[in-house]
């Protein structure tokens, strides 16, 4: 430290440790189940945050306290597997747990060997300096104590938090009553480790955890894992979104449901990758369809929800879908509401193939079909005196060839070629 402190404590940074445990004591088996580690700087301000689920080796006892369950830890990653998380944002920086001796009894074994020294702050100890006539000791108390508030109780996050904002208290109530200096020589210990390995982001958050175990818990997750795990020679992709179609109509994937859908993945040697992969496209064409207008509702949100769920797709996949269809040039020409509404409950015919393509995808029946009913018109399957507009793909080569085109010339019906058609409706397809 220089002879002015005060500069060099505004860069100093703290890591706060919290942690949950199969039990009490890891010289008799217990294992760390969760560990929470928020970085704060001399003013408490929050700098990073990292949680995580621990795989502990054992099966979990004491789950009614923490809530943590052998189901929610089982893809979670070892203690070695996070150690380098752990290490590096330790690093450098001055560690504060509440009742640290506890926390360190179970990191040492695996990280004493790379840190130097593995002291730090403990804000029971601190409570009990600055304000030994309360007679406070768990974390819970003091912090009601100090109307500190902590969302959820046995999580190892929401204890992190609160023991940063409790320390902050406790540091301005210790400087008040001591010397700066006495503060930076009996408490103000950095930890230095060698050879500090890089960050590896590795995690698995409870709600994860949660969303996952759920999953697994499905009938749909459970035939899925009879799939074969090599791959058949040809894709039914369209087969199987049709029956998925119909087996999604009412939201609900009934017994018979799910066993159609695996016989027909199982008949043309699907593997499990394969009907994930075909799942996600289902959901993506969803997605796109609620994304016409640009805007994804909130009872939009819960049905992408709902069948991410029924389809075993986990809510951080579908967000990840959800981002990739939003990063796509919009499909919805800007300027365009007076028209459409002008437009609202006129019908439309699509006569021969289309050609029009959006973002480098032909637009196929079922997908025209949507972009016509998401902007108020009505689609019909044939020609008749109550049709507005007959779409073909070049109105150039227009003739009384096909019933739908002589129908058409009878009855006086507007004819519209496609790409006028889109660009009528505001649908921006490529040139």
């Amino acid at each position: 430290m220089t002879s002015d402190p005060i500069p060099e404590l505004a860069k100093h940074q703290f890591a706060i440790l919290s942690i949950e445990t199969t039990g009490i004591s890891p010289q008799h088996g217990d294992q760390l189940v969760e560990i929470a580690i928020h970085t704060v700087n001399w003013n408490g301000e929050i700098l990073d945050c990292y949680e995580t689920l621990v795989h502990p080796g054992k099966d979990i006892s004491g789950f009614q306290i923490h809530g943590i369950t052998d189901d929610m830890v089982k893809n979670a990653p070892s203690i070695e597997e996070v150690i380098p998380d752990i290490l590096s944002r330790i690093n450098g920086k001055t560690l504060v747990a509440h009742d640290l001796d506890f926390v360190l009894s179970f990191l040492k074994p695996a990280i004493e060997a790379q840190a130097s020294v593995l002291i730090g702050i403990c804000t029971l100890k601190l409570m009990n300096k600055v304000a030994p006539e309360s007679g406070l000791r768990r974390l819970e108390q003091i912090c009601t104590y100090f109307d500190i508030d902590i969302s959820i109780h046995h999580s190892a996050k929401a204890d992190s938090l609160a023991t940063a904002k409790l320390f902050s208290i406790l540091k301005n109530l210790y400087l008040q009553q001591f010397d700066l200096d006495v503060f930076l020589k009996d408490l103000l210990t950095i930890i230095q480790v060698n050879n500090c390995p890089v960050q590896r982001n590795l995690y698995m958050k409870r709600s994860e955890a949660k969303n996952i175990a759920n999953i697994q818990k499905t009938k749909l997750y459970n035939v899925l894992n009879r799939l074969t795990s090599s791959s058949g020679d040809t894709i039914p992709i369209k087969q199987y979104l049709n029956v998925l179609d119909r087996a999604l109509a009412d939201r609900i994937l009934t017994e018979r449901e799910i066993i159609s859908l695996v016989d027909l993945a199982e008949n043309y040697r699907l593997s499990k990758k394969q009907v994930i992969e075909i799942h996600q496209e289902y959901l993506r064409k969803l997605i796109r369809i609620y994304l016409l207008d640009e805007i994804l509702t909130s009872s939009e949100m819960d049905d992408l929800y709902l069948v991410a769920e029924l389809l075993c797709i986990l809510p951080k996949e579908l967000k990840l879908l959800i981002e990739y269809e939003k990063t796509k040039i919009p499909i919805t020409t800007p300027g365009y509401q007076k028209q459409l509404k002008s437009l609202a409950g006129k019908s439309v015919c699509f006569s021969g193939h289309l050609s029009s393509k959006i973002n480098g995808e032909k637009i196929d029946r079922e997908l025209a079909q949507q972009l016509v009913k998401e902007r108020g018109l009505l689609v019909k399957r044939v020609v008749s005196k109550n049709v507005d507009y007959l779409v073909v793909a070049l109105a150039e080569k227009f003739s009384a060839k096909g019933r739908k085109n002589r129908k058409a010339i009878e009855y006086h019906v507007n004819v519209i070629e496609e790409k006028i058609f889109w660009e009528m409706i505001g649908v921006q397809v490529d040139d």
